[in-house]
């Protein structure tokens, strides 16, 4: 396996590489294109010189004079100069001899011809069929009768020519000159990519090594973070992710102890109803279901022991839902004084069992509230059943609603006995009891306040609660209105 350091090195090698040969292709390519593009320039150039030269030729003199000087200016300038008529047959040519003029056949498909034809100037390279050199064509089409001289009466195109040979070479210098730097900078990029990547690296392989530690459970190593770049933000990333899986270590842990107690609690709820229900059946079961005095009585507690048992069930599946996500919320604005008023006409009937009186207190004008209207009297009702159920007989329950800007607070008040200070934060605990022997006496899962919790939180506040030993309890949340 191969270390970052040759993976890094190799990279920035081919890298490197990659560029230099683009690069070297480019320039090369740019170079000859200048030299290419000056070259036809200068040929144009000299075409218009040409047939300059010849429209001040003089009519009188013989064609001599002319193919004299056009031989001057091809001999000093190392130009081939063509001149064609209109047919395409060559009429004079400076590196053949008029005698062998004939030879060249028409000249009227060449492709510079066929430019200049088209867009008055043309040009083409290519191997000449005569000589064998590599050539570029200029070619310059003359309207018809531009010239005196008779010679020249059918001369429609003005062709010079320059060998390319000494252009190749020029590039094939600067080709080699930019192989000759392209391997001095890949030699320097080596060098370099050795240096810069033995530093990368060792931060890296540091880093790894410091994770190995980690998973081999040494959750107290922590990274030097000497850098802040990607490097130095990696180790604060991994000294973070260490330090929240530690903290959720420390919280698996925990919530093992609470699943461990909460299966005890569960336990515990189930066994007294189920003993308590096997007593009963046994009992009938022995014969007292034939005596009148005793099986209607304990029917009746086989059958109580069995509602706790049905309501336990149903409260911890309401629990379970509420946990794992899947109670889906109804969202909607309901009028507030109309849902007070269905709560307190659930518990009437409860209360007025104990003589409680309960009591609402309601904004004068109309309040619409933002919620899930039906879990919201199942969080208000359990909080409202404790009430009832640990609130002395002849006392009073309010039942309460005060605007508050933007929200509404609901509160639940009684005047019972209280509770103490220290079981406050643990009071909406799955089946935490403040009392335990007097809470099963009245009834009840120990699940009612952790459900009002869930429900509570579910709409975005917090249930919340002050209370005092022998003056009674207040529980508040708020909602949105």
């Amino acid at each position: 396996m191969r270390s970052i350091q040759s993976k890094i090195g190799l990279t920035f090698l081919l890298l490197a590489f990659g560029v230099v040969v683009l690069l070297g292709l480019l320039v090369s390519y740019k170079i000859e294109r200048l030299f290419i593009d000056r070259l036809h320039a200068q040929l144009e150039t000299e075409t218009q010189v040409i047939v300059s030269l010849l429209k001040e030729s003089d009519k009188n003199k013989g064609r001599e004079s002319i193919a004299s000087m056009l031989n001057a200016i091809s001999s000093s300038s190392n130009l081939r100069i063509t001149l064609i008529a209109s047919d395409g047959k060559v009429l004079f040519e400076s590196w053949v001899p008029d005698s062998l003029l004939h030879t060249l056949g028409t000249h009227v498909a060449l492709p510079e011809v066929i430019q200049a034809r088209e867009k008055t100037v043309g040009s083409d390279s290519r191997s000449s069929k005569s000589t064998g050199e590599e050539l570029l064509y200029v070619a310059r089409f003359v309207q018809p009768r531009t010239f005196a001289h008779p010679s020249l009466a059918s001369l429609q195109y003005v062709r010079v020519a320059m060998g390319l040979t000494e252009v190749r070479g020029i590039i094939n210098d600067i080709r080699l000159n930019v192989l000759f730097v392209g391997i001095i900078v890949l030699l320097v990029v080596l060098v370099a990519t050795r240096i810069l990547s033995k530093a990368i690296s060792k931060p890296i392989v540091e880093i790894a090594t410091s994770v190995s530690d980690i998973k081999a459970g040494n959750l107290d190593r922590r990274l030097p973070v000497l850098s802040q770049d990607e490097v130095g933000k990696l180790a604060e990333l991994i000294n973070e992710m260490t330090d929240k899986l530690r903290r959720d270590i420390e919280q698996l842990k925990k919530l093992e102890r609470v699943r461990s107690e909460f299966l005890g609690n569960v336990s515990h709820e189930l066994r007294t109803p189920i003993f308590s229900l096997k007593g009963f059946l046994e009992t009938l079961m022995d014969g007292a279901i034939d005596d009148p005095q005793v099986n209607r009585e304990f029917v009746k507690k086989a059958y109580a022991h069995a509602s706790r048992l049905d309501t336990l069930l149903i409260d911890l599946i309401e629990i379970s839902r509420m946990e794992s996500g899947e109670m889906k919320m109804s969202f909607r604005y309901f009028d507030l004084s109309d849902f007070l008023s269905q709560v307190k006409e659930d518990f009437e009937a409860e209360a007025g069992k104990k003589r409680q009186t309960l009591n609402v207190e309601i904004p004068q004008a109309a309040v619409s509230v933002y919620g899930d209207k039906e879990r919201l009297r199942q969080a208000l009702g359990n909080i409202l059943d404790n009430a009832i159920k640990y609130s002395p007989d002849d006392s009073s329950i309010l039942l309460k609603a005060a605007e508050r800007d933007s929200r509404v607070e609901i509160s639940v008040e009684d005047n019972g006995p209280g509770i103490p200070e220290e079981h406050l934060p643990r009071i909406f605990e799955r089946f935490y009891r403040v009392d335990k022997t007097r809470s099963r006496n009245v009834g009840g899962t120990g699940l009612g306040l952790a459900i009002a919790k869930h429900i509570i939180e579910a709409h975005g506040s917090k249930i919340q609660v002050e209370s005092e030993v022998g003056k009674g309890t207040r529980f508040w949340f708020e909602l949105r209105k």
